[in-house]
């Protein structure tokens, strides 16, 4: 594979990566990247969005990115790929298509040399992370002495991350002619007694990972404009600081709603991550790239991996805050320092 990093990353930024799409083109140019070079590769999980598992020996780091992204939106000014001056532009350019680039860059600078380490990509983490949790059942996430993802974060070194949680909150009324709106029971605007007691959660000044946000996502109700509507569906998206749970902010929403009449769900929940901030891998990175150790506001595969390796950062280009945003870019100086930050650590970690 003669490209360079920035190539590879147009490469990935060409190819479909909605998460709701079709995985196989992705998976076909990764899996036929990482055997050109002489990986050892192996597909685990959902047929329908594989995770891949590759390495070179039986010790080492891991390095950990996903290659689905969110659907491409609005508002965009920039194609697909497409270069203007140092910068790369395309949904996924910094989360995380630019950190996976990086990590297929960096295997093959450690083939050269017969370091050993791991590569695990998934393509289902925007959604449920079932491929992170099927590779938990590999030597490459067993045997790993440590373990990088790749999310963006600027070039500094993240040790602590929120959770996130998927709550749906349900309310119920009664029907009647809109004309006649007092015979019937709106659910709708029951419904916004409810979030308007929750609309200071989504006002965090700064996204430091310090606080409790929620975010109301998706709302469905009613079904004709001439009916008074007798349900009502909110999905919220809660980030929860660690060590916070799910079930703590369920318990704090119903002393906000008490005296309304709702149902509350958490169908899915990823919980908060923390690492040492003193660990060998994250002072080795921190003195690496002369940085230092941040918490972010998202949440990643780590709190997933962190059943088995002890020893996780979270690493990679592009700044965090153009994440699921149009113009979404990366600079090319980020992708060429982390490609050296992840052989270093390999190395290092090679050695014990």
């Amino acid at each position: 594979m003669d490209k360079t990093v920035m190539e590879t990353l147009i490469d990935l930024l060409l190819i479909e990566s909605d998460y709701s799409k079709d995985k196989r083109e992705m998976v076909d140019y990764v899996v036929g990247w990482l055997r050109s070079l002489g990986l050892e590769v192996d597909l685990v999980g959902d047929p329908a969005c594989p995770a891949i598992s590759a390495y070179n020996g039986y010790n080492g780091i891991a390095f950990s990115g996903h290659l689905d992204t969110v659907p491409i939106g609005s508002n965009w000014t920039y194609e697909q790929g497409e270069v203007e001056g140092s910068r790369v532009y395309g949904r996924g350019a910094a989360d995380m298509k630019s950190g996976c680039a990086c990590m297929l860059h960096a295997a093959k600078a450690l083939m050269k040399e017969d370091i050993d380490f791991y590569m695990l990509f998934t393509t289902d983490e925007e959604v449920r992370m079932t491929g992170a949790k099927s590779l938990l059942h590999t030597h490459a996430v067993k045997n790993a002495n440590g373990l990088v993802i790749g999310e963006p974060t600027g070039m500094r070194v993240a040790y602590k991350e929120k959770g996130v949680s998927q709550f749906e909150l349900f309310t119920k009324g009664r029907t009647s002619h809109a004309s006649m709106p007092w015979l019937g029971d709106n659910a709708i605007m029951r419904m916004n007694k409810l979030l308007s007691r929750v609309d200071d959660y989504s006002k965090e000044v700064a996204a430091d990972g310090k606080e409790l946000t929620l975010g109301v996502t998706v709302i469905n109700g009613g079904e004709k404009s001439n009916v008074i509507p007798d349900w009502c569906k909110a999905e919220l998206d809660v980030r929860t600081p660690y060590p916070m749970q799910a079930k703590d902010v369920a318990e704090a929403l119903k002393e906000r709603f008490e005296g309304l009449d709702y149902e509350l769900r958490v169908p899915h929940e990823v919980p908060a991550f923390q690492t040492s901030p003193g660990s060998p891998l994250l002072r080795a990175a921190i003195e690496h790239l002369g940085t230092e150790a941040i918490e972010v506001p998202y949440a990643t595969e780590a709190a997933i991996y962190s059943s088995e390796v002890k020893d996780i950062l979270i690493c990679g280009p592009g700044n965090l805050e153009l994440a699921h945003a149009p113009d979404e870019y990366v600079e090319k100086a980020q992708m060429d320092r982390t490609v050296d930050l992840y052989v270093h650590l390999a190395k290092m970690m090679a050695q014990g």
